[in-house]
């Protein structure tokens, strides 16, 4: 590869960490090309986009960036895959075409500004979905608000059925 060639890999891959959110880097090693197909479009329908890189260039991309920690698991064939949006969703991609591809190994990934590592991005692949877990959080705190709510209420509906124990004791005695 020529030296301008090089120049352009590495503005590319600039002008992509620049505009993603997110960064996975993952090992493709044992793919078949048909396979890394199927993966790229599985990746671009949840909205990110891979690409195979030489990982001198793209080091050298990442050279004076917080994302430069990434170089460090760089190992074997890479691919890095580039999200503007949502990472998990990304990530779930990844992780059903890995069920059937053990080829595809997470790395490492910059997702919110941390670095986060393989493992780490195999558990948030398999987190529940979003609406989901917003569906246990607003259980979890409407709980504590529902018996509150009924605490409140026991006070006076006890204090008018003593009232009216009290009531009805009255009557009898008078009555008799």
């Amino acid at each position: 590869m020529r030296k301008a060639e090089k120049e352009q890999v590495v503005a590319e891959s600039e002008r992509g960490v620049d505009e993603a959110v997110h960064l996975i880097v993952s090992g493709y090693r044992g793919l078949t090309v048909k396979d890394i197909t199927e993966l790229r479009r599985r990746i671009r329908e949840a909205g990110g986009q891979m690409r195979v890189v030489k990982k001198t260039l793209f080091r050298r991309a990442l050279e004076g960036r917080d994302q430069a920690v990434l170089g460090e698991y760089m190992e074997g064939p890479i691919a890095v895959t580039f999200v503007s949006g949502d990472a998990i969703a990304v990530l779930k991609a990844m992780h059903e075409f890995a069920r059937d591809h053990e080829q595809l190994d997470f790395k490492a990934g910059w997702v919110d500004s941390q670095l986060l590592q393989g493992a780490q991005l195999e558990e948030l692949a398999t987190l529940p979905p979003r609406e989901e877990l917003l569906g246990r959080l607003l259980a979890a705190m409407s709980g504590p608000v529902a018996q509150l709510v009924a605490m409140l209420q026991a006070v006076p509906r006890d204090l008018v059925a003593t009232l009216h124990a009290v009531a009805v004791q009255r009557e009898g005695e008078a009555a008799a």
